[in-house]
């Protein structure tokens, strides 16, 4: 598989998430095929996707917003129509960044959601 194809199975893991239901975002991401190419898939090759298919990003903003545990990687929007990537609980060595531009905050979200999925 190629990353171009990666990458489009990847912006695409909320919607298979939500309708295939009795799988894990584990097994999802694995089947992408990121497990042996994740070094070759960056936040610009994501953001280039984004621009592309602009509607996943509302499904990224949903997944953050719908995640059910105890740390991790978040994604929202906050009251100054900014974008806000981070990670809970707060970490020194985790900021949070502050985007204007939505589709570059859900690009930097996406790379660090599926890098943490991959590590555990």
């Amino acid at each position: 598989m190629n990353t171009n194809n990666i990458i489009s199975s990847i912006v695409n893991l909320p919607e298979r998430f939500y309708s295939l239901g009795n799988i894990s975002i584990y097994s999802l991401l694995r089947e992408t095929g990121y497990f042996e190419m994740y070094s070759q898939v960056d936040e610009i090759n994501i953001l280039k996707e984004l621009i592309r298919n602009p509607e996943y990003i509302n499904q990224w903003l949903s997944w953050s917003e719908d995640k059910r545990s105890s740390s991790g990687w978040y994604f929202k929007q906050n009251g100054d129509k900014k974008y806000i990537v981070g990670y809970y609980p707060a970490k020194e060595d985790l900021k949070t960044i502050e985007y204007s531009d939505v589709k570059e905050a859900c690009a930097a979200f996406i790379k660090l959601e599926i890098e943490d999925i991959r590590k555990h």
